[in-house]
Formats: C-alpha cells, structure tokens, sequence
C-alpha cells in the first residue's frame, strides 16, 4: 500500500489531495470516485494499489502491485463538459513534466491522452463528468516500475527507462502539485494556458503528416498537424489546405502516422 505521509510530504498543494482514500483492489478508481463523488471533497484523491479495468476501452494495460499508478481526482469546482478535454491537457502535462524534472525524462504527448517515451506509452489520462453531472474526475494510469516488456505493446515504464526504481509516492505529489496549478487556472478563467504551452512545446507528429480515420468511415485522410488549440482539439491543415479542428469524441478519431 501507499505511505500517505510520504505522499503528503511531497504535496505543495491546497486541495488536491489533501484528502486520499486508498484501496487494495478496484474494478476501477473511476467506478469508485463516481460512486463516492458526492461524499468527498474537492481535490480528493482515490488511490489503488490493483485495477482490473483499464481506462481505456479495448485496450490492455499491465496491472499488479507496486509497478503502476492507479488514481482518480474529484474535481467539484469545474462542471462543464466543455473543459473535459482541458483536463486531459491539465493531466497529461503535469506527468510529462513531473517525469522529467523528477528523472530527466524526454518525453512527447500523443494526443489525446498518452504521454510516451521513445515510441511507447507508459501514462494514460481520462477525464469524466462525475456523478449526476456535477465536477469532474480526472483519471491517470501510469506504469512506474514494471521491468520486463510486454510482447506486442508499445509499453515501457520510467524504470524501464532509467533503469533505477522511481518512488511512486513521490511522484504522486508531484503531479498532483501540477495538476492543481493548471486546476486553479481553468476553474477561475475556463483556460488552460499554462498546459497547453507545455502540451503543445512537446506534441508528437507536431508539423507532421498524420493519417487519420473519423470512427464509422474507411477512408484515410492525410493532414498536417499545427497544435491543440484552447480548447483542448488538434488543430490540422487537411487535404484541402484548410484548418481543420478534429475532437476526439468517445476515441471517434484513430491517427498513425503517415
């Protein structure tokens, strides 16, 4: 399990995480957090030491105890779906800039929801409306110290890469200290400025050529990508020379590089 003082130690926070409910095993932080939203408050952070269900739908994620980072943060004080996607941007941000000034990491954003080291994953982001359409629940996955490579999955860990156990305690603070500055920003200003110019600086396949398939079609579609724009969408030039702002819906949108 968790050592929370350590946890709090690392914190430079003001709400999240001030309050940490931890378990040994969940279906999923996410199932919990909405079951318990209601009861909490703002900024508390529901930990898992397992979870048998990953974030994203279709989509293998190793599991076991020790190696990963199962959480969920209620976030009461922002109830517009229309931020959901700033949240990720909050999300993914705040690991990729924790990895690196925590390890020295080079890490890049695939947008939406993946921050990854040289090709491979090893953080996943999820923001959901939380219970009764009230707040949010931002969820992250991060694999921390697993050491052996898992067959066919572009998977690795901060350990695979360093080759040196990273303190997951420590790097929960950390995070949870970033997420809450760009927390403060888009509750008070509906922005998210100070994330997006860290998810933009260190965007993957940014001035590049993508493939892309809209969810339901065949047909690939080259585009140009120029940046994620405020709120939160890739901003492309497509075949045609036009901007184009493409969301992610529900994973409505499949992209490889071209």
């Amino acid at each position: 399990m968790y050592d929370l003082n350590t946890i709090s130690r690392n914190l430079n926070t003001n709400i999240i995480g001030r309050s940490i409910i931890q378990y040994d095993c969940l279906n999923s932080t996410l199932a919990k957090a909405k079951n318990i939203f209601a009861s909490c408050p703002d900024g508390t952070v529901i930990l898992s030491e397992n979870q048998s269900e990953p974030l994203r739908s279709g989509t293998q994620w190793p599991y076991g105890s020790d190696k990963y980072i199962y959480l969920s943060i209620i976030l009461k004080s922002v109830t517009s779906d229309q931020v959901l996607p700033l949240m990720d941007v909050a999300g993914c941000s705040s690991v990729l800039k924790s990895a690196e000034n925590l390890y020295g990491l080079d890490c890049r954003i695939k947008w939406p929801n993946d921050v990854i080291i040289n090709g491979k994953s090893f953080s996943y982001t999820k923001s959901d409306i939380g219970a009764k359409g009230s707040g949010i629940i931002l969820s992250l996955n991060i694999n921390v110290n697993m050491e052996e490579e898992i067959k066919n999955l572009k998977i690795t860990s901060i350990k695979a890469e360093t080759g040196q156990e990273a303190e997951r305690e420590k790097l929960i603070g950390t995070i949870l200290s970033e997420i809450e500055n760009h927390y403060d920003e888009i509750k008070n200003t509906g922005r998210a400025s100070g994330a997006l110019d860290i998810y933009n600086e260190y965007l993957l396949y940014r001035d590049k050529e993508i493939g892309v398939i809209k969810k339901g079609r065949k047909t690939l579609r080259k585009v140009l990508v120029k940046n994620i724009n405020t709120n939160g969408w890739l901003t492309v030039i497509n075949e045609k020379g036009q901007e184009e702002i493409l969301s992610p819906g529900d994973i409505s949108i499949q992209y490889e590089e071209a």
